[in-house]
């Protein structure tokens, strides 16, 4: 076996900063499969900064770039671990996680979801097509891999408000070889609490994953078919706006979900990502 080669040949007379030579130059050996550079490899920052004129605080912040990017993974105490030669993930991530329970939560509002049962089930994620094909490019999933498909009505009140108003229809698609246990964790707790976090059953599942961060795009999709009876009479004929949402974590992407908010009810504001209901302001996780 070759011993692993850490040198990133820096030079600062270049124009660009050692932080983007230095990301560029790990970012290469990994594609390249240069030793020391391999899936499954281990990395620290202590052999790097060894082997490179580079300040421990610049380095610290390539890691992290690079994770973000979805070559490496943080190994709690451990240094990082290289996942991925060709990554493919959004260049723009937020660390804002929308999360309506959250934001529900600590603005004194109250939730309840109800099942849309019909639609709840497993699926390969070669049997997802139409708009749905990108689901199994999103969550970089082969076309034989499991996934979680969970379809819910989002209802909210204010605090002590006696009418329950729906905001929203809510379906995620999750893998289930990365999440196990997450249908049926979401139907039990919806079944009998009558509300479920994804968000959170996502950090139960990664309890050690310092690395959150999510993709959005707003559009006015329809709703499918099969969502669209669920929708409320009262609501029919609007257009809704319709959120979707990658999560990634250090393991890579593990939850795609769209959201068709009734704009009646619920605003986005997506500079924020703050959620206005009912004329109350809630920002988002």
């Amino acid at each position: 076996m070759a011993n692993p080669d850490y040198g990133l040949d820096l030079d600062r007379s270049q124009p660009q900063t050692l932080r983007e030579q230095a990301r560029e130059a790990i970012a290469q050996a990994i594609r390249s499969g240069r030793a020391g550079f391999r899936a499954g490899d281990r990395l620290s920052m202590l052999a790097l900064a060894r082997h490179n004129a580079i300040h421990r605080n610049t380095l610290a912040s390539v890691m992290a770039d690079l994770v973000r990017l979805g070559y490496l993974r943080r190994l709690p105490n451990r240094g990082f671990e290289v996942v991925d030669p060709a990554p493919e993930r959004p260049p723009l991530l937020t660390r804002h996680i929308l999360s309506l329970t959250e934001v529900a939560e600590r603005n004194g509002v109250e939730t309840r979801s109800e099942l849309i049962a019909g639609e709840c089930g497993m699926r390969r994620a070669g049997d997802l097509a139409g708009p749905l094909a990108r689901v199994p490019r999103d969550l970089a999933l082969a076309p034989g891999d499991p996934v979680a498909v969970l379809a819910r009505r989002r209802f909210m009140r204010v605090h002590g408000a006696g009418r329950w108003d729906m905001v929203a229809i809510e379906q995620s698609f999750i893998p289930a070889g990365r999440v196990p246990g997450f249908l049926e964790a979401a139907v039990r707790a919806i079944e009998t609490e009558g509300r479920f976090s994804v968000y959170r059953q996502l950090r139960r599942t990664f309890p050690n994953d310092d690395f959150f961060k999510a993709h959005y795009e707003i559009s006015l999709a329809p709703l499918p078919e099969g969502l669209a009876a669920a929708w409320l009479p009262d609501s029919r004929g609007l257009p809704p706006m319709c959120v979707v949402a990658v999560t990634f974590c250090a393991e890579g992407p593990v939850e795609f979900t769209r959201t068709w908010f009734d704009t009646r009810r619920a605003v986005l504001v997506a500079g924020s990502l703050e959620v206005r209901l009912n004329g109350e302001s809630a920002a988002a996780e």
